[in-house]
């Protein structure tokens, strides 16, 4: 989204004063700053009996604190959260289990017992520890729980913090080095008992690594991923040694099947992540629906995404030596009519998601807590890498537990956040076109980042509590469990009366340029991580790391790291960029392990140095380093403070809105008059066109008063 289509939406904001107090750094009275970005009371019970967080729920609820994550450490070992992925309630108690897959290094997941404690709270107990990336938790029909770990299924029971009769199910589920979706995540037919499980595609669009030729992508068929895999009950009730052997594909083409559930009915709805284009549009999500009675459809993957659109390796003849042309072509037509049911054929997606909301997790509600909110409906966790995610949200579904949909209408929108703004609304608009749509509701929405309030939110599964409220665990840096209660004295949304108005997110982006162009070391840096990291090892990916919303220079690299939250600066430990690299713990690794590496070299010893200094150099209050005001008097632009006979590059009138630099020490003194510095984009209307070079952190001057006088054209000085 173009930061200029935001620029209309802002509310014209006067500065109140431009001094920093020391006041505005303490903590508010009682309350602790989680070392996960929630600020929260301690003593605070006014959530149904837990601190309540900061976060917009819908009507009649709140969101609490349960586990915050500088508590989630078992104290007898001293392990605790490093990814936390899911939950159970253990069933007639008040107690749970939550999976840790340990980040992305084998063997380094864990299986803690979050238990009541004696005031009300909870303590963490660690059960097993050394699991192989942990994701798949849930009760059997047979009364016993089922693990998933990277390459089997295991199954126990649990006892007082114990596990006892523990016993492997399958092990010998694909995974590889470098594969892209390695997680085993299952759902059991609430019928029969039979178990359906994510075979995830190993890479995003079908990487193809052998020679030869194929009839279709060799990862669906030859490989048997990108699909999910059916095992009759009967093969895991009493399994052979070594674990049940036979599987066969209950539906192919699905990318990757995080989101999965089965309605008595024996309807099967899944939550498709789809392929990570570096458009923050496209594609969009998808929520598609298997008839158990019915298997061996295909729904799209590598070749259709959204309801009919090719994917792109079979629209251009620039790609005609990609090894997908070369090896195989495309064995569907992706415009089939929707309802096109030919075994094998495309089955289009009953209905769209918005672009990049990730999601994690769904299962139906039928708890007692929210009956008259969301009873009956179908509650869905998008984990979001996008800003149309960070959301948990519920869907109104028929009889057959299928969410409802509508005819496709030019009104059909979904929110998306802006960091440290009120969420904005664009529409339905994915390549290929709307067939229909399935509305849904937001249970929890403003979870974007709020800086000394709460992180951007990163819920992953959930489990519903014997008294029916909601337990949701975040992984990424927030690493916490919270708890979805009820509130019948909620306030709503600081956003319901246009409260919470932030900067412009693209004078965010030029303030970050000018910080970084004008410290001679810390602009080093940048372009000695542009030489040794970006340009030889992440070219490709991401968008090739660029956002040429603004321009596409020497800065873009930069735009994306703020745009996408990989920065925090002053600390390397918080920052995504930092944390992938140096593989943290909790931080999915970059290079993927398919790529290049520079891992254990000296070169590599060398770009996470020059990272870590260069994320610890950058300054902390870049929020406060633009603020928007406006002009009492027209004003020329001048390219550089004091430049009275050099050329006029645009002119400020009087009461235009202008973003400039707020602090006291920004302004400069020269030819008796203090200067300013404003921010500007590339093209603003009151820039004279080609009188002056763009600067590249779109920063010009203004003449604001006389050296030593009071009065300024700006109110705030």
């Amino acid at each position: 989204m173009r930061w200029w289509w935001l620029l209309g939406t802002l509310l014209l904001v006067h500065c109140a004063g431009w001094k920093k107090t020391e006041e505005a750094n303490r903590l508010p009275a009682g309350k602790v700053l989680d070392s996960s970005g929630y600020l929260y009371d301690p003593n605070d019970r006014s959530c149904d009996g837990f601190p309540r967080l900061m976060v917009d729920t819908m009507p009649g609820t709140c969101l609490g604190l349960v586990m915050p994550r500088d508590r989630a450490l078992d104290p007898a070992s001293k392990k605790g959260f490093i990814k936390p992925r899911t939950i159970l309630s253990l069933k007639g108690t008040d107690d749970f289990l939550v999976v840790d897959m340990g980040g992305w290094a084998p063997k380094n997941g864990r299986l803690f017992w979050m238990r009541r404690a004696p005031n009300g709270g909870y303590d963490l107990k660690l059960v097993k520890d050394a699991l192989d990336n942990p994701h798949g938790l849930s009760y059997g029909p047979d009364g016993l729980i089922y693990l998933g770990e990277k390459q089997r299924i295991v199954r126990f029971q649990f006892h007082n913090g114990r596990l006892l009769k523990e016993q492997a199910v399958i092990t010998d589920l694909a995974a590889f080095e470098g594969h892209m979706h390695p997680l085993a995540q299952f759902v059991f037919d609430p019928r029969n008992g039979d178990l359906y499980i994510n075979s995830g595609a190993p890479s995003d669009h079908c990487f193809v690594r052998e020679t030869g030729n194929y009839a279709v992508c060799p990862e669906e068929f030859s490989q048997g991923m990108g699909s999910i895999l059916r095992v009759p009950w009967a093969h895991i009730k009493n399994p052979p040694a070594g674990g049940a052997r036979f599987r066969e594909v209950a539906a192919s083409g699905l990318r990757n099947s995080m989101a999965m559930v089965i309605h008595p009915s024996g309807v099967l709805v899944q939550g498709e992540n789809s392929r990570d284009f570096p458009e923050a549009e496209e594609p969009y999500e998808e929520i598609n629906v298997v008839d158990l009675s019915r298997r061996g459809f295909h729904y799209g993957w590598p070749y259709c995404y959204n309801f009919h659109a090719t994917s792109p390796e079979w629209l251009f003849s620039e790609n005609a030596k990609s090894p997908l042309r070369r090896n195989f072509t495309k064995p569907m037509d992706c415009a089939k009519p929707v309802g096109f049911d030919q075994a094998g054929g495309y089955m289009a997606p009953h209905a769209l998601m918005p672009p990049h909301v990730a999601p994690l997790h769904m299962n139906y509600y039928d708890g007692a807590m929210f009956a008259d909110l969301f009873g009956g409906q179908l509650l869905m966790s998008w984990h979001g890498h996008q800003p149309s995610g960070h959301r948990f949200v519920a869907y109104r579904v028929d009889e057959r537990g299928r969410p409802l949909t509508e005819k496709a209408r030019d009104t059909a929108a979904y929110r998306f956040n802006r960091r440290g703004a009120c969420p904005a609304s664009t529409r339905f608009q994915p390549r290929s076109g709307m067939i229909r749509h399935a509305p849904y509701t937001e249970v929890i929405s403003g979870w974007w980042a709020l800086k000394g309030a709460r992180p951007r939110g990163a819920p992953v599964g959930f489990t519903q509590g014997r008294d029916g409220s909601l337990w949701i665990v975040e992984d990424r840096e927030n690493r916490v469990v919270v708890r979805l209660a009820r509130d019948n004295g909620h306030q709503g949304s600081a956003c319901a009366s246009g409260a919470g108005e932030a900067p412009d997110p693209g004078m965010e982006l030029l303030a970050w340029r000018h910080a970084v162009k004008s410290d001679p070391v810390s602009l080093d840096a940048y372009q000695k991580i542009q030489q040794k990291l970006i340009q030889p090892y992440c070219t490709g990916c991401h968008g090739d790391l660029k956002n040429a919303g603004l321009a596409d220079d020497r800065f873009s690299n930069l735009d994306f790291l703020v745009n996408n939250d990989w920065l925090e600066a002053g600390v390397p430990e918080r920052s995504r960029f930092y944390g992938a690299i140096a593989r943290l713990e909790g931080y999915t690794p970059m290079p993927p392990r398919d790529k290049k590496q520079f891992h254990r070299t000296r070169e590599g010893d060398e770009i996470l140095r020059v990272v870590q200094a260069w994320i610890r150099g950058l300054p902390a209050d870049l929020d406060q380093r633009q603020k928007k005001s406006v002009i009492s008097a027209l004003r020329n632009l001048r390219a550089r403070p004091g430049d009275e006979g050099g050329e006029v590059c645009g002119r400020l009138l009087a009461q235009d809105p202008v973003f400039v630099d707020p602090r006291p020490s920004s302004l400069m003194s020269a030819g008796g008059f203090d200067w300013a510095k404003v921010y500007l984009p590339p093209g603003h209307s009151r820039l004279f066109p080609g009188k002056c070079p763009l600067p590249e952190d779109g920063v010009y001057y203004v003449a604001v008063r006389k050296t030593g006088t009071a009065a300024s054209v700006i109110p705030v000085f």
